[in-house]
């Protein structure tokens, strides 16, 4: 299984996704679509939100993993249902952990901007959020994709998802 900062290394696709996983809001009590597109617009996946679960599917529909709110702690599952990482919030930060406890990074929220970090402190991305829309961008500062949310949200907690839940 590979961690979400090794995944930025990766392809801008997998930037993107991996970047929307982390940002993405868990909302309370509501019932929210997020979706994701890549740098050109092309639609790579969706999450909706309904309560404290999150359902992540691909372009095609297909589920590729859940994560689940409890506190201030977020628990991603991938779609087979096997635990892939958790995010442990506290007050505008967030830490990032593998399936194994290890962690590996962090995401630290000012205003509407969301800074990632490796574990080792390297710059990993960022997010700005302006109204429904968010831009993600990768560590050299090129967008790599934006989300559009859309729903009936009533209230936003700011613990963000971890893992790109359809990474092998």
């Amino acid at each position: 299984m590979h961690d979400t900062f090794v995944l930025m290394k990766g392809n801008n696709m997998h930037r993107l996704f991996i970047l929307f996983i982390l940002l993405l809001p868990i909302l309370v009590f509501c019932t929210e679509r997020e979706t994701i597109r890549d740098a050109h617009g092309k639609v790579v996946g969706t999450a909706t939100t309904d309560g404290n679960k999150t359902v992540y599917r691909d372009a095609s529909g297909k589920i590729t993993g859940t994560a689940t709110t409890s506190g201030n702690k977020t628990t991603y599952r991938d779609a087979s249902g096997r635990t892939t990482g958790t995010a442990t919030e506290s007050g505008n930060r967030t830490t990032f952990r593998d399936s194994s406890g290890k962690t590996t990074g962090t995401a630290t929220t000012n205003g509407n901007r969301t800074t990632f970090r490796e574990a080792s402190g390297t710059s990993a991305g960022s997010a700005t959020s302006n109204g429904n829309r968010t831009t993600y961008r990768d560590a050299h500062g090129s967008t790599v994709g934006t989300s559009t949310s859309t729903g009936t949200g009533l209230g936003v907690s700011q613990t963000p998802p971890i893992l790109n839940p359809t990474s092998k």
